[in-house]
């Protein structure tokens, strides 16, 4: 008499699950994110100064009219990302670094709406003012430093997930 075993369930570790590719969206976004802000540290936000006052209010608007595709909404896509990342992290990503994450979303919103917003209104409304400028560079300076932090520590999860993916894939050579 033979005896029939059902066949085994397939495991395939060769397919990521969302919660990868979330990771690997979330990571190269925020990445994105940081880049910009840092250029806006040292570059952008500094040129403010180099404008004359009656040229300034112009450029400011253009400014503000050519950034909300490549600046405003991959940067609150990122922030709330991070901020939700706790909750979409994938398995074994511990949740020390997931707060870090979670923190630099949180942060970088807040320093955005509450301080770095603000500035760039009262540019708009009062013109070309070097405290305003100062202020706008600092605000920016606290959301590049939590853009920055999410990003090495999303770095981190990305090389930690695809080692873990290597060392489970079907084929894989060597220990």
């Amino acid at each position: 008499m033979s005896v029939t075993h059902p066949a085994p369930m397939a495991v395939d570790v060769g397919r990521p699950g969302w919660r990868i590719w979330n990771l690997a969206a979330v990571s190269g976004l925020t990445a994105y994110s940081a880049g910009v802000a840092w250029q806006a540290q040292f570059v952008s936000y500094p040129l403010y100064r180099a404008m004359s006052a009656d040229e300034f209010p112009a450029y400011h608007l253009a400014y503000n009219h050519a950034i909300p595709g490549v600046v405003i909404v991959p940067g609150f896509v990122s922030f709330l990302a991070c901020a939700a990342f706790w909750w979409t992290r994938p398995a074994g990503i511990p949740k020390p670094v997931a707060a870090v994450v979670g923190v630099s979303g949180v942060g970088a919103l807040l320093s955005t709406v509450a301080w770095a917003i603000p500035m760039h209104n009262r540019l708009d409304d009062i013109g070309q003012d070097p405290a305003t400028i100062s202020s706008l560079i600092q605000a920016n300076g606290v959301r590049t430093a939590f853009l920055t932090a999410g990003a090495l520590a999303l770095s981190w999860c990305t090389v930690k997930v695809i080692g873990r993916l290597r060392s489970v894939a079907p084929g894989k050579v060597g220990g």
